[in-house]
């Protein structure tokens, strides 16, 4: 599994630098944190410079259904051509669904992007609801629209889709039996799970919504399909494991959990959050204090990599090291869990499950950490996984 940068706001050479120091192979850039002009010339320099890296343009058209919202932020995406506030209702004609991808394909085959998305909406309660059908004709119809430009580049559908949509699995498991039978496919799918909150951390660490997801990836995979996997973070090598060729992750809370509440802030300033270290062994992030405290006790928390040592020095870290450490320790997770045969890999998450679980006990017999970096997330990810294979009927 590859992974990739969710690019957001706050860029700066992040991008580039990851590029540089081989921490990622690709990214996804979102319209609403880069104004049209600026993302062409991003393009062109990364085009230009790093031949096999892989750019991708997310034109988050899901938004539009919301943009009447007199708290919504849109940010740049109001800046992008084809960017319009529409009802449910007018999405219902086949006529404007068509000419909607038209004008955000016509957009990005001017781009000098290696893939390209084409748009859809939410389905944000139910898969036996009119936004599922609206969706599955937005997957339909992306590539007869494609296909009028003549362009080589590999298409991927959006599909997005609320966990509470998951939570029902007949209704998933029609809704795929639809979408992998279609007549004219995409080459893959861009996969979105929304979360009500981009802090509600047990709405994605929830045994149904990781069975589900899961599923997705697996269904998808082996019905010929490539699969992006937006804001998976963690859930990444879980989701690689099943079939998933490529995790996203960014460097702020709400470009490693797709919520479309990052487009509605709560209103007033916050503090930036405390800086983090990805210990593989917990597949967790936890404080730089914390680390500070467990380093000595229980090594196991260390990585051993290169980005450690902005973290020995028992000092706050920079925030962009932050990042290049979260993305280096993800990658070895991803090559031990994601390479092998779908079992083997089951095999191998649950091995490494086990193994944070009891580096956990040990640490909690002496130290508390906060909720953040505590095991909580372990157990739904271990109950979806079993879920998984009896959906799977592996």
């Amino acid at each position: 599994m590859k992974l990739y940068a969710q690019h957001g706001y706050g860029e700066g050479d992040k991008i580039k630098n990851g590029i540089e120091q081989n921490l990622i192979s690709g990214v996804i850039y979102g319209a609403r944190d880069i104004s049209p002009e600026r993302l062409d010339t991003r393009l062109e320099q990364i085009a230009r410079n790093s031949k096999k890296f892989n750019t991708l343009f997310d034109p988050q058209y899901y938004v539009t259904l919301i943009a009447a919202n007199p708290n919504i932020r849109l940010g740049k995406l109001e800046e992008y051509p084809y960017f319009k506030t529409r009802r449910r209702s007018q999405l219902e004609s086949s006529d404007l669904l068509f000419a909607e991808i038209d004008k955000i394909l016509d957009f990005q085959v001017k781009l000098p992007l290696t893939d390209i998305i084409s748009p859809n909406i939410l389905i944000s309660q139910s898969f036996d609801s009119v936004e599922a059908v609206i969706s599955k004709n937005f997957i339909r119809e992306a590539r007869k629209a494609y296909k009028k430009f003549h362009d080589k580049r590999p298409i991927y559908a959006t599909l997005a889709i609320s966990r509470e949509a998951l939570l029902e699995k007949n209704e998933l498991e029609s809704f795929l039996n639809d979408i992998t039978l279609i007549d004219s496919p995409p080459d893959g799918f861009y996969l979105l799970i929304e979360a009500r909150s981009i802090e509600a951390r047990s709405d994605i660490f929830n045994m149904d919504v990781i069975a589900g997801w899961m599923l997705l990836n697996y269904s998808l995979k082996i019905n010929g399909y490539n699969v992006i996997n937006g804001y998976s973070d963690l859930l990444s090598p879980f989701l690689g494991a099943v079939g998933g060729d490529i995790g996203c992750t960014g460097w702020w809370s709400n470009l490693r959990t797709f919520s479309l509440d990052r487009f509605i802030p709560e209103s007033g300033g916050g503090r930036l959050p405390i800086q983090r270290y990805f210990s593989f062994n917990l597949l967790n992030r936890i404080t730089y204090y914390e680390l500070d405290a467990l380093k000595n006790m229980f090594p196991d928390v260390l990585n051993g990599l290169s980005f450690d040592s902005e973290y020995l020095k028992g000092t706050e870290p920079d925030r962009v090291l932050e990042l290049f450490q979260s993305w280096e320790a993800l990658k070895p997770i991803l090559r031990n869990l994601t390479e092998n045969d779908i079992e083997e890999n089951l095999n191998r998450c649950t091995v490494a499950l086990d193994q944070a679980t009891e580096l956990y006990a040990r640490i909690k017999s002496r130290y508390r950490l906060d909720t953040k970096s505590d095991d909580s997330h372990l157990e739904p990810i271990k109950m979806g996984i079993d879920l998984f294979k009896k959906l799977a009927q592996i």
